[in-house]
């Protein structure tokens, strides 16, 4: 991912808990979520560990940021043995004790698409130690410092889509669910040290990663996702805010979709009229799309904006 580095556009928003903090970021360069918890980090007033592999982009989000005081940004590949000691010995040297771990690695390649039956031991390797491992170990990492100055909280990013099958995807959805999993047990095992765990799940987002979109009409979104959009960046990353920070000091264990309300609706369920497929009823599923498109043309002569135009 080189070319120019665009930093994401957030809100004007504030958090409470992370002055006096340090917090590390596992995959921050991206130009997407993590870069985007960076900047909200530095911005409530937590310095902030940034671990990234990509030599680049690294070093155009520490330009772009320009925050020396605030931001370290360490070139390592959190995946090796050697990445994981090169976070040791940044936060061991950190000034403020480290009290926050967003995990933002992961994903899949175009080599870990396939079928079931064509998949091989080689990609299910890498799949788990892109989206398990490596969050196992430094979870383990930054815990060990929390432990020592009073706890903190873990926040794992993962997709939505993880807590139900995805086809030609069997390896991702796979070790996704894994680390949810393991969130949940983080939760309860570290609990007793002042610890908090938790996961954010994305849907569909506009991140530098994912397809855009731009050559869609949107109609897709507007009949699939109950909130007529994709998610932004933004979205995402003031999620996982709120689980670091002290406004959810209660809240452990959880996963939070941010994927605007898509994974609640079944396949069966169709259009942005939410019609569904089995209802034998032609008149019915006419009717039914009738006052729907009724309700649409309300809400657009009272002046209101919907998302479903």
């Amino acid at each position: 991912m080189n070319g120019e580095f665009d930093l994401p556009s957030l809100p004007d928003c504030r958090f409470p808990g992370f002055t006096d903090s340090c917090s590390v970021v596992v995959g921050g360069a991206s130009g997407g979520v993590g870069t985007a918890v960076v900047q909200l980090l530095v911005e409530a007033g937590s310095t902030v560990v940034m671990l990234d592999w990509n030599e680049d982009r690294t070093a155009q989000l520490a330009a772009t940021l320009d925050h020396p005081e605030s931001l370290v940004c360490v070139l390592a590949d959190i995946t090796t043995d050697e990445g994981l000691r090169d976070m040791e010995s940044a936060i061991g040297s950190a000034a403020r004790p480290v009290r926050h771990l967003v995990n933002a690695v992961g994903g899949v390649s175009h080599d870990g698409i396939g079928h079931f039956l064509d998949l091989e031991p080689e990609q299910w390797a890498r799949a788990v130690a892109t989206n398990v491992t490596y969050a196992l170990r430094t979870s383990q990492i930054a815990a060990q410092h929390m432990i020592s100055h009073g706890g903190g909280a873990i926040a794992n990013l993962s997709v939505a889509d993880a807590a139900r099958a995805m086809p030609w995807f069997s390896f991702y959805g796979a070790t996704r669910s894994a680390l949810d999993s393991l969130t949940r047990t983080m939760a309860v095992e570290l609990g007793p040290f002042g610890i908090r765990a938790n996961t954010v799940s994305w849907g569909l987002i506009n991140s530098p990663r994912m397809h855009s979109g731009h050559t869609w009409s949107g109609r897709s979104e507007r009949e699939t996702i109950p909130l007529g959009r994709r998610g932004a960046v933004s979205d995402v990353a003031l999620a996982v805010m709120y689980m670091l920070s002290d406004l959810a000091g209660y809240v452990t264990g959880q996963n939070l979709a941010v994927d605007g309300g898509l994974a609640l609706r079944g396949a069966h369920y169709t259009g942005a009229a939410n019609t569904p497929v089995f209802m034998e009823s032609e008149s019915a599923q006419n009717a039914l799309g009738q006052r729907f498109e009724a309700l649409v043309r309300r809400a657009d002569q009272g002046h209101r904006s919907s998302p479903l135009r």
